[in-house]
């Protein structure tokens, strides 16, 4: 939880239409780094180590909206290690 990254997720779906959950990382280690500072990350290795995101309202569901407008979330205290970047 020490490193931050810009991640834009798609799903390429190949020429048997199955889908292959894939992420595309920018990585704040910049250019000098593997193709030209972007990573493909597999969707488990997004499940294993990826704690946080921030998102955008626009893009989350109207389910997922629900749950924030109910206060249904969890607010997790700022010391604690899953409440930041620490």
């Amino acid at each position: 939880m020490t490193h931050a990254m810009c991640i834009t997720g798609f799903n390429q779906i190949d020429s048997y239409n199955h889908i292959n959950n894939k992420w595309q990382v920018e990585n704040s280690w910049g250019k000098s780094e593997s193709a030209e500072g972007y990573y493909i990350m597999s969707d488990e290795w997004f499940d294993e180590y990826v704690y946080e995101i921030a998102i955008n309202k626009k893009y989350l569901s109207e389910q997922q909206l629900d749950i924030i407008n109910k206060n249904e979330c969890t607010i997790l205290e700022p010391w604690d290690p899953m409440g930041s970047l620490a």
